[in-house]
C-alpha cells in the first residue's frame, strides 16, 4: 500500500513555490517595444484629442445641443463602442470614480448614451483631462491597468492543474456512463461534466462518501482510477488564510476523515497554493489545529492522502508506476 505519510512529509518538505506559473494571466495590450503601434493605441490617442477637443469647445460657452459638440460625442462613442480594451484608458477608467463603469455605458440604451458620455466628459475635463496632460499621458497605463484586472479574468483552475499533472499518463476522459465499471484506466470531473458519472459510481461502488455531510449533494473535483483503484480528489487552492479560507480548510480535513470498506476506494485533497506552506508550517494555534486534524486522518485512513503539488506529482508517479 501507498505510504500516505511520505507524500504529506514530501508535501512539507518541497512548498509551493511564491508565484505559480500554471495560474499566471499575463495579457498583453500594448506593443512590446516603445514608439510601435497597434489600434488601442492610436484609437486612445485618438479619444484624448478629442477629449481636449471638447474642453475648448465647452469653454466657448458652447453647450450639449451644439453642433460641434455632438459630432466629437458621437466619435468618443464609436470609440468607446468599437475598440477591444478601451475599458483600460483612463477615460473609461475615470468611469468608476463616478459611481460608474464602462460596463454600465455599454449595456445603456443606444438613445442614452450620447448623454451619459457629455456628462462624464464634464466632469473628466474639469477634474483629471488637464491633471493628465501637466504629467503626460502614458500609453503604459494601459498596461498597468490591464494588469491590475488580472484576478477578475477566467483562468486555470486547480481541477485544470490536477488534470494537466494526469496527462503524462494517457488517462482517457470518461464519456459513457455505462463504462463507470470497466476495467479501463480513465478520470472524470464530478463537479463539472461528470456528475452523472459519480452518482452512478457512488450507486454501483456502495459509497457512503460520509464527507458529503458537510456540504448536501457536494461533488469532489476529480476521480480516476488505475488498475481497478479509484482516487476521489477534493482540490484547493488557497492563497492566504481568512474566514473563508479557514471554512475551505476545515472541508478538505473533513474529506479525508473517512473512508469506505472496500479498500480500493481512496479519498485525496491536492492543497496547492501559499496556504499550503502556512498550513505545514505555521505555529498559529488555529493553522495547527487543522493541520493535527489533516494528520490524524492520515493516520486513522492509511489509503487517503493529503498533498501539495510536488507530492501530488510523486503520489501519481508512485499510483502509474505499478
Amino acid at each position: 500500500m501507498l505510504d500516505n505519510k511520505r507524500y504529506f512529509e514530501y508535501s512539507k518538505e518541497h512548498p509551493e513555490p511564491l508565484f505559480d506559473p500554471f495560474y499566471a494571466k499575463n495579457m498583453q495590450v500594448i506593443p512590446s517595444c516603445a514608439g510601435e503601434q497597434n489600434k488601442l493605441i492610436e484609437r486612445n490617442k485618438r479619444l484624448i484629442d478629442l477629449i481636449t477637443a471638447f474642453q475648448v469647445v465647452v469653454s466657448m460657452g458652447k453647450g450639449m445641443g451644439d453642433e460641434e459638440l455632438v459630432a466629437i460625442v458621437n466619435e468618443v462613442r464609436r470609440i468607446l463602442d468599437t475598440t477591444k480594451n478601451i475599458n483600460f484608458s483612463p477615460f473609461c477608467q475615470f468611469f468608476m470614480v463616478q459611481n460608474s463603469s464602462y460596463t454600465t455605458y455599454k449595456e445603456l440604451a443606444d438613445e442614452e448614451k450620447p448623454e451619459f458620455l457629455y456628462e462624464m466628459l464634464i466632469r473628466y475635463c474639469q477634474e483629471r483631462h488637464d491633471m493628465y496632460k501637466g504629467y503626460g499621458y502614458s500609453d503604459i497605463s494601459l498596461q498597468v491597468v490591464c494588469d491590475s484586472y488580472s484576478h477578475k479574468r477566467n483562468s486555470k483552475t486547480s481541477i485544470d492543474k490536477f488534470v494537466n499533472l494526469l496527462a503524462p499518463y494517457s488517462l482517457h476522459e470518461l464519456c459513457d456512463v455505462e463504462q463507470v465499471l470497466s476495467d479501463d484506466d480513465y478520470y472524470f470531473l464530478p463537479d463539472k461534466t461528470g456528475r452523472k458519472y459519480f452518482v452512478r459510481l457512488l450507486s454501483e461502488l456502495g459509497l457512503k462518501m460520509e464527507s458529503r455531510a458537510i456540504e448536501q449533494g457536494k461533488m469532489p473535483d476529480v476521480v480516476f482510477k488505475h488498475r481497478g483503484q479509484y482516487y476521489i480528489f477534493e482540490l484547493k487552492m488557497m492563497k492566504g488564510s481568512g474566514g473563508g479560507q479557514n471554512k475551505q480548510a476545515v472541508e478538505f480535513a473533513y474529506f479525508i476523515k473517512f473512508a469506505e470498506s472496500d479498500e480500493h476506494i481512496h479519498y485525496g485533497v491536492l492543497l496547492d497554493g501559499l496556504y499550503a506552506n502556512t498550513l505545514f508550517e505555521s505555529k498559529q494555534p488555529k493553522i495547527a489545529h487543522q493541520r493535527s486534524d489533516v494528520v490524524e486522518a492520515l493516520e486513522a485512513n492509511p489509503g487517503n492522502f493529503f498533498v501539495n503539488t510536488a507530492g501530488a506529482e510523486l503520489l501519481l508517479s508512485d499510483i502509474f508506476s505499478v
